[in-house]
């Protein structure tokens, strides 16, 4: 046998154990992703109304972790031992988690009761060792722009933009995860904009951060004051991966999905792509 046709076996092989786990995890998930019936409990809509964040630990099982892992992995380090549509996010395994119960069912609560109004329109993996990342508070305060605007009307929350973080690797408290100041989604001054040295200080005891086993998920509004922060953990890096969900009326990111990618997803996971429109004029 021929140096190129052991190089094109060992491809295949690695193709199928990727289609394989791929496969696995869907029907590992596929009991998860129907979110009717679901809702987001007293607990989590007041702490999300209260602090502009939750938390809601050790969402995915172990083998989920892996499988998913792995594979992003693979996308950011060798993507072309994948096939041209699974190469990029939100392809492969990962696009399981786009319409995940745990993810729907605050979505529904914060965004719109009706998943047709839900768009999901960045994802981006976050992927830093010890030492690495930045400091570099944003958003908080009020604001009429629909897609940093929180608002409490009749009963419910409508919080614009969402962000959805699935931590893949256990994160320490005060070693890394992405830091908040609770409440400041609902601030009358405009820190946004204004922004106070003092209050934005990384020594700033209003300042609060999380953590969390891996296969977390991190769910904020986009209003809250936020920052990354530098990974400090020597054991394992930070791996995650940022959702921003949206209104189906309003968009902050400029569309950068590759079509070969959302055009082999599956069409419960599609219609989360859909471009921004006004369904009253459907």
């Amino acid at each position: 046998m021929s140096h190129l046709s052991r190089l094109q076996d060992q491809f295949k092989l690695k193709s199928q154990k990727a289609v394989l786990k791929a496969t696995k995890l869907t029907k590992l998930i596929s009991n998860r992703s129907s979110f009717s019936g679901v809702n987001m409990s007293e607990h989590d809509r007041v702490v999300f109304d209260l602090k502009g964040y939750i938390v809601k630990p050790a969402v995915l099982s172990k083998n989920e972790i892996e499988i998913i892992k792995e594979f992003t992995l693979r996308q950011k380090n060798n993507p072309e031992s994948l096939p041209p549509h699974e190469r990029y996010l939100p392809g492969g395994p990962f696009a399981q988690l786009i319409a995940h119960r745990e993810v729907m069912n605050v979505l529904l609560n914060v965004i719109d009761p009706d998943p047709e109004k839900i768009r999901l329109e960045n994802v981006f993996l976050s992927h830093r060792q010890q030492g690495e990342g930045e400091w570099k508070p944003h958003a908080g305060g009020r604001t009429t722009n629909p897609n940093y605007a929180y608002n409490f009307h009749d009963g419910r929350i409508y919080a614009g933009m969402v962000r959805v973080v699935w931590e893949l690797n256990e994160v320490l408290e005060n070693k890394g995860g992405t830091c908040f100041i609770p409440g400041s989604h609902k601030a009358n001054y405009n820190i946004r904009t204004n922004p106070v040295k003092s209050i934005d200080a990384r020594n700033s005891k209003l300042w609060e951060t999380y953590g969390c086993p891996a296969g977390s998920l991190i769910i904020f509004s986009e209003a809250v004051r936020h920052s990354a922060d530098f990974w400090q953990n020597s054991q394992s890096p930070r791996i995650a991966i940022f959702c921003a969900y949206n209104h189906i009326n309003v968009r902050h990111h400029k569309p950068d999905f590759k079509p070969a990618v959302i055009e082999q997803l599956a069409p419960k996971h599609q219609r989360f792509f859909r471009d921004v429109y006004h369904p009253q004029f459907d």
